[in-house]
C-alpha cells in the first residue's frame, strides 16, 4: 500500500468551508498522548522560554505563542537572532486570520513529515536514542503548530509554509504563492500546492461554515 505523506487521521479543516471543530484539547493531553505513542514516560510539558524579545516590522497581534521545542537546535536559528522573533510573528499573523489566540509552535522551519499509512503514523526504532522514531520524507519548509484559543483550548494542528530569504528580516518569510515555491508535493497522496494545512485535533466531523 503507498503510504500517504501527511494524511492524519482527522478531519482537514479549511477556514472558507468550516467553522472551527466544536471539541477542544489541552496542551498537556496533546504532550502526554505523544510521550505515550513514543514509548517515553511523560515528563509535562516542557516549554521553551525565547531567551531575548526581538521585534521586526511586522505588527504585533494579540496572540500568546509558546514553544515547545528548542529552535537552536538548528543552527539557522541563532540564539539572540531575529529568526525566533520572526517565527512567531509569522505564527501571529496567521493565527490573528483565523481569530485565534494561542499558537503552540512544536517544530520550528525544517523540511521534513511524518509518513502515514492508514492514517498510523509510521515509526522505526532508532538504536541510537534508544526510542521510535517517526519515519520521515522531504518536505518543504514549514512550523508545526498547534492553534487555539487558549492552552487548555487548542483546536487545530498544522503546518504554515514558509521560505528562506536572506533579503527578509530573521532570513524567513510567510510563503506567499505555493503553486511556484512548493517543491515537495506529492499529489498521488491528495496533496495540493497550500500555503497552509490544518487538521482538527479531534476525529469528530466538522461543522460546516455557518452563514
Amino acid at each position: 500500500m503507498t503510504p500517504s505523506i501527511f494524511r492524519p487521521p482527522y478531519p482537514e479543516f479549511h477556514d472558507e468551508a468550516h467553522d472551527f471543530p466544536l471539541k477542544s484539547v489541552s496542551l498537556e493531553a496533546l504532550v502526554q498522548k505523544k510521550a505515550a505513542g513514543r514509548r517515553k514516560r511523560y515528563a509535562g510539558v516542557q516549554v521553551w522560554e525565547t531567551p531575548k524579545k526581538m521585534t521586526s516590522a511586522r505588527s504585533k497581534e494579540p496572540v500568546t505563542i509558546t514553544w515547545i521545542v528548542d529552535p537552536t537546535q538548528d543552527e539557522r536559528y541563532e540564539p539572540d537572532g531575529p529568526q525566533i522573533a520572526t517565527t512567531e510573528e509569522i505564527c501571529r499573523e496567521e493565527a490573528d486570520r483565523l481569530g485565534l489566540k494561542f499558537v503552540v509552535i512544536r517544530g520550528a522551519a525544517h523540511e521534513t513529515r511524518n509518513i502515514y499509512i492508514n492514517g498510523r503514523t509510521v515509526t522505526v526504532w532508532d538504536a541510537s536514542t534508544g526510542r521510535y522514531e517517526n519515519m520521515q520524507r522531504e518536505a518543504d519548509s514549514h512550523f508545526t503548530i498547534y492553534m487555539g484559543r487558549a492552552k487548555n483550548e487548542l483546536l487545530l494542528q498544522g503546518h504554515i509554509y514558509v521560505v528562506w530569504d536572506s533579503l527578509k528580516f530573521g532570513g524567513l518569510d510567510k510563503m506567499t504563492d505555493p503553486l511556484t515555491q512548493r517543491k515537495h508535493v506529492s499529489v498521488q497522496d491528495g496533496e495540493r500546492p497550500v500555503a497552509h494545512e490544518y487538521w482538527s485535533l479531534t476525529k469528530d466531523p466538522l461543522p460546516a461554515k455557518s452563514c
